[in-house]
């Protein structure tokens, strides 16, 4: 039992430090710039809007403009 809170405490740990860099990465930047970073780097459509503060779809929509004008080169995030 105690191994799984380990389990549980070190994977909520990862999970911050992984939002802190990603916050880091896009701070300053506009918005269709912040998502192309976070989606270059693999993150998922739920991960990019909450972090970016914008709705899934939208960055499902700008995600998809990127990949047709070849920014994103086939990603699945």
């Amino acid at each position: 039992m105690e191994r799984r809170n380990q389990d549980s405490t070190v994977e909520t740990e990862l999970k911050m430090v992984r939002r802190l860099l990603a916050l880091s990465l896009i701070e300053g930047k506009k918005k269709r710039e912040q998502i192309e970073l976070l989606a270059a780097a693999g993150m998922d459509r739920h991960d990019i809007a909450e972090l970016v503060g914008t709705t899934v779809g939208s960055v499902s929509v700008e995600i998809s403009n990127m990949k047709k004008s070849g920014v994103l080169r086939g990603r699945r995030t």
